[in-house]
This record gives structure tokens, sequence and C-alpha cells, in this order.
């Protein structure tokens, strides 16, 4: 872990009581700041934060028992990180609904033809994915531009993962929400907010991946994800903007910012205007 001081910044972290999430806001505040954890499953996520809270002290992890595809729950989730903090300059968009929740929950296999999926459960996808990462954009964004500083994170997934054949809707929500980071670094443009995606750089050793996957893949560790965000959480990253950082390519023995540039990897999409500015950020390396 880098040497990074995070005092005074306090971020939101989705789907915050476990895995990546929970990698994520622990290395925020174990680098100083106050985090509000973000998680439908209350049981979990109190869980999460009273074991957070005893490790890194009384307070520094707050509970926000909402979902995000509801709009009205993330200005609650907002609110209550202001009034609990003091302030806000971070959300990380962490949590997602995966191929679990298309196919069987004990599926060995994920993989299934788009004409066999469920249109609700495949709605529900994108309504978590590509419709919550927007929620919590948005209701965020205003009071980052107004205080001239702020962070947009939204975790996504390899390109493979993304166009592999048999992963919709889950490959399809990823690839919307590289356009949204996109769109939206170049929207805040001059604002002093920025956005970026970061991804573990592989299948992570999670509950998100199918059972099958812990005994016949090489998983990548979520904690990969812990120096990455306590960079971009801080102003070592000003500027930095549309660009696509890959977990487990951070190499901890470098200085932040050429860690952070060996970790940037070409976005997705780069012929649009909206990507020219991750793209020259890109080609500058």
């Amino acid at each position: 872990m880098s040497n990074i001081d995070l005092t005074g910044k306090v971020a939101i972290v989705t789907g915050a009581s476990r895995g990546m999430g929970r990698e994520m806001a622990d290395a925020i505040i174990e680098a100083g700041g106050r985090a509000g954890l973000m998680s439908p499953d209350v049981s979990e996520l109190e869980q999460t934060v009273a074991d957070i809270n005893a490790a890194r002290g009384a307070g520094k992890a707050l509970a926000l028992p909402y979902d995000i595809s509801d709009y009205a729950q993330c200005e609650l989730a907002r609110n209550e990180t202001i009034k609990a903090f003091g302030g806000l300059h971070m959300v990380v968009n962490n949590a997602a609904l995966g191929q679990l929740n298309v196919v069987a929950r004990d599926a060995t296999d994920t993989s299934i033809n788009f004409w066999e999926t469920d249109p609700l459960r495949w709605g529900q996808v994108i309504r978590v994915n590509v419709v919550g990462t927007y929620n919590m954009c948005r209701a965020v964004t205003p009071h980052l531009i107004k205080q001239k500083w702020g962070r947009l994170v939204n975790v996504t997934t390899s390109l493979g993962t993304i166009q592999r054949k048999g992963n919709a809707p889950y490959g399809p929500s990823k690839g919307a929400i590289e356009a949204e980071t996109l769109i939206f670094a170049e929207e805040l443009d001059g604002t002093g907010v920025t956005c970026n995606s970061l991804i573990p750089g592989g299948a992570a050793a999670t509950a998100f991946v199918p059972k099958n996957f812990l005994t016949e893949r090489k998983l990548v560790d979520p904690g990969v994800m812990r120096t990455p965000i306590v960079w971009l959480a801080s102003e070592l990253s000003d500027g930095h903007t549309g660009g696509r950082y890959v977990g487990n390519r951070w190499d901890e023995t470098l200085a932040p910012d050429k860690a952070a540039a060996g970790a940037l990897e070409a976005p997705v999409y780069r012929t649009p205007e909206g990507a020219q500015r991750a793209s020259r950020e890109w080609d500058r390396r």
C-alpha cells in the first residue's frame, strides 16, 4: 500500500458489504479517509461496517443500506454521508449484478444464449448496473461540481468479458458503463471532477463468480483494487480523467504516477468524440 494520505476525504462505495467493494472502502479508510458503505444486504453490510470500525477506529465507516437502482435511495445515501462526515468527495460505483442473476444461482456455467434469457432478469441487470451507476453519479455530481473537486470511479471488467458470447446481459452492461465513463469525463472537463473506470484485471475471487471458477481458474485477489482506488481518491490523480486502470497491473514498487501510467489501459471505445481525451492520455504514455 502506498503512503498516500486521504485525511479529510469522504467517499461512498457501492456494493461494499463484501468483495472488491469492501476492499476499496477499507483501503480508503486505512489511508485516512472515511467512507459510506452502500448495499441493500443489511445484515452483511452492518457486519462489514462493524468489522472495519473495529479495525480502523470508530466512526470511520458508515452503513448505507440502500439500492442504487432507486434514485431516491441514492439521494438518501448522499445526504446521510454528508450529514455524518461533513462532506463528500468521491463515489465508487462497484455494485453490480452478474450472470449468476440470469442463470441458476448454483450454476457452474453462466454462459447462456441471449434468446434463452429471461427478459425480466435481463432488465434487472441493466437497471442495477447501468442505471444504478448513472443514479449515483447523478445524485452526487452537482455537489462535487459546486466544490470544484471530486471523483467518480466506475468498476467495469475486461474487454474479453464485455464481448464474450454467452455473457449477456452482464457484458453489455459493463460496456455501457465504459461508455458512461467516457461521456461523463468529457462533460465534466474543466469542473475539477474526474471520471475513470477501474477493473481488477481478471475474474476476482468473490461470491460474484460461479463456484467452478474457484477451482478451475486463477482468480485475481480483490485486494488489487486497494492501491489504485487510494490514488484515484487523492490529489495525485488531478487531471486524470476518462482513463481505464487495471488493478493487477499496478506496480507498488513504483512511484504512484508511474504505477498509474503502467496500469492505464487503452479505452474500450476510442473513436467517438467523447473518447478523444482518454485516447490522447493513452497515446501520451
